[in-house]
């Protein structure tokens, strides 16, 4: 007899939900989501996901408040944003067992006081030293996914049976995953894409055309191979799901909230109160490229822009016309 695999995901958000969705299908999982809140339990236990309220008719999830569910945890898929992991951590090293592997499923990065900025997984290691790490990421809207509709993710580790297990844990969903080894690849793709579609928003509010915001999504995923090269991150991994199929998603309209959080400060609109972490990224992914001597062109002008006191018009006019160089 198969042993049922005990699946705790921490964060009861629209990607905590969706990725709770198609885990269920799988009959030899027992798929639970911790929760922060009575609120959010009494919610996703009736199907109702606060951040999506438009998606209706999803059955009620296994959901829970009580930490304690970790203690007998096979696997843990850690959804939250990046601002809460350092806590997440904590929670799952008081918990959890140890050797239980951790999916990291967030975008995004952590200042640093000595590189600037981390990387998930270089930011997770000293903190969950005896877990196996995996990066689970890709181009993927929640709400889609939610709607049984066909999404490719990208599920890296180095540690191989990691990956696998990933996988084959989805093989019931309409996801497809594929597999990798390149964590660092993986989580750089995800991060940088953010801040590329706050660009490609703000050159959209501006009416530049799409040209323009062509040009910028390819100049983008150029800054993001630079940028991969220097850390030792696989070409191969940039030009996958994890980088370019991320990064055109992410610029591709207004439902991405990074573009549309852009395209409110370049049409001079109110600015979406809904979480855009390439907001945050900016910066951080600014001190990590000056640590690491990369020029980042499109990444600098963002961070000017929302962290700065940078004219918008100026500064993606200037950097529309910055000189050509060698492809």
């Amino acid at each position: 007899m198969i042993k049922t695999q005990k699946i705790i995901i921490m964060g009861g958000g629209s990607w905590g939900a969706a990725l709770a969705h198609q885990l269920r299908k799988n009959v030899a999982l027992d798929c639970q989501i911790l929760v922060r809140s009575q609120q959010t339990v009494a919610e996703l236990a009736t199907g109702h996901i606060r951040q999506l309220p438009e998606v209706i008719g999803l059955d009620g999830f296994q959901v829970t408040d009580d930490t304690r569910c970790l203690q007998t945890a096979d696997v843990i898929y850690l959804v939250l944003p990046v601002s809460a992991h350092e806590e997440s951590f904590k929670i799952i090293n008081s918990f959890a067992p140890v050797g239980t592997p951790v999916v990291l499923c967030a975008k995004g990065l952590v200042s640093d006081p000595h590189k600037g900025g981390l990387f998930l997984p270089e930011y997770a290691r000293p903190h969950l030293t005896d877990r196996p790490l995996a990066m689970l990421t890709g181009p993927s809207f929640a709400d889609e996914v939610l709607r049984d509709l066909p999404t490719a993710l990208l599920a890296a580790s180095n540690t191989a049976t990691l990956s696998a297990q990933i996988a084959a844990q989805f093989s019931a969903s309409s996801l497809r995953l594929y597999q990798g080894s390149d964590m660092i690849g993986a989580a750089l793709g995800g991060a940088v894409k953010n801040v590329i579609a706050i660009a490609a928003g703000i050159c959209a509010g501006q009416g530049l055309g799409d040209n323009a915001r062509a040009g910028l999504i390819t100049r983008g995923l150029a800054e993001t191979a630079r940028l991969a090269s220097k850390l030792g991150a696989e070409s191969h991994t940039i030009s996958g799901l994890a980088g370019m199929g991320d990064l055109v998603l992410s610029c591709s309209g207004l439902h991405s909230r990074n573009m549309a959080f852009g395209f409110a400060l370049g049409s001079g609109k109110p600015v979406p109160t809904s979480l855009a972490e390439g907001r945050f990224s900016a910066s951080i992914l600014k001190a990590r490229s000056k640590y690491e001597t990369i020029e980042l062109p499109i990444c600098f002008a963002v961070d000017d822009i929302v962290n700065g006191d940078a004219d918008i018009n100026t500064r993606i006019l200037a950097l529309l016309s910055r000189q050509a160089g060698q492809e």
